[in-house]
């Protein structure tokens, strides 16, 4: 699906990120006053919602960081985490997985996670869905007829629609490529769900997130699919910065990031329409965060990233 283009003020397009005469890697060194550049994958059926945080979140950092900001949006993690290793972005969301690529393949620091009210990060689920019509009403139902079951997982970098479903298929000794029917890559959730309403899949991963708002926006009704598994909580942002930024500009951006709610009461309010969940802000990100994330990467087969 192709992703609304962001028109604004200081906007640059993908194509010119990578491939024209934008900062490297060595720019910022060379020249303080370059611009920092803040990238962005948009959520399925919330295009709006991230242009119009992102064009508040410009209009917020600009003036407070003394520096041009421009705002990229991307089709997908795997442009930002190419973009991030090429050194023409400087920030981006991710959910752990994507950032746990990107950190091997970029070099990362994580900045923030985006917090909750209660004070904790947002976190999120992952679901494995099906069609009633498959006879399926547990994931031992899905284990006992794996070999008949057409099954779908998101795009390979996703945490929800591939990470989080793998390790739990690995924790009930199920090995996707060897054991389901067939296994299949989708570009989203919201594709994989709708066609396994459709009969197309059997079983299919996907966020919780998009499975509600696919029903709230009338895509689906909620009859229409089962839900075989939810995954415990997964931790939802982490905000990154490419590791070769100077220290005191990160620590400048982690504090205005951080200040921000008080600070801007009205651009907040626009930079919370990109999230699903109720924000009250962000918090430093604590190493031990990611920590769970690392365990499963090492011990789930399919998921080690190449040298």
């Amino acid at each position: 699906m192709k992703r609304l283009a962001l028109t604004l003020f200081g906007c640059v397009a993908l194509g010119a990120v990578l491939m024209g005469t934008g900062c490297n890697r060595s720019e910022r060194t060379a020249d303080p006053a370059a611009p920092i550049r803040f990238a962005f994958v948009p959520q399925i059926d919330n295009e709006e919602g991230y242009v119009g945080a992102y064009r508040a979140l410009q209009a917020y950092m600009a003036p407070r960081l003394g520096l041009p900001v421009e705002v990229v949006q991307l089709d997908n993690a795997n442009a930002a985490i190419e973009g991030l290793r090429a050194g023409k972005l400087d920030v981006c969301n991710f959910s752990p997985w994507p950032f746990l690529i990107a950190e091997k393949k970029a070099g990362l620091d994580a900045l923030l996670l985006t917090m909750a009210p209660g004070g904790e990060p947002i976190s999120y689920h992952s679901v494995l869905v099906t069609h009633p019509g498959t006879g399926l009403r547990t994931p031992e139902d899905m284990v006992r007829r794996a070999r008949e079951l057409t099954f779908a997982f998101e795009e390979p970098v996703s945490t929800s629609g591939h990470f989080a479903p793998r390790t739990y298929l690995h924790s009930l000794g199920v090995s996707p490529e060897k054991d389901f029917k067939r296994v299949l890559y989708g570009t989203d959730g919201v594709t994989n769900l709708l066609a396994t309403r459709a009969g197309r899949l059997d079983v299919a991963a996907l966020s919780d997130t998009s499975l509600q708002r696919a029903i709230a926006r009338g895509r689906l009704r909620a009859e229409e699919v089962i839900v075989l598994w939810k995954s415990p909580p997964i931790l939802s942002t982490v905000i990154a910065v490419r590791a070769g930024l100077p220290a005191a500009l990160k620590e400048k951006i982690a504090r205005l990031l951080t200040e921000l709610p008080a600070a801007s009461p009205t651009h907040w309010a626009e930079v919370l329409k990109q999230y699903s969940s109720p924000s009250a802000g962000y918090l430093p990100a604590p190493p031990a965060a990611l920590e769970p994330f690392r365990r499963a990467l090492r011990d789930v087969p399919g998921l080690q990233l190449s040298p």
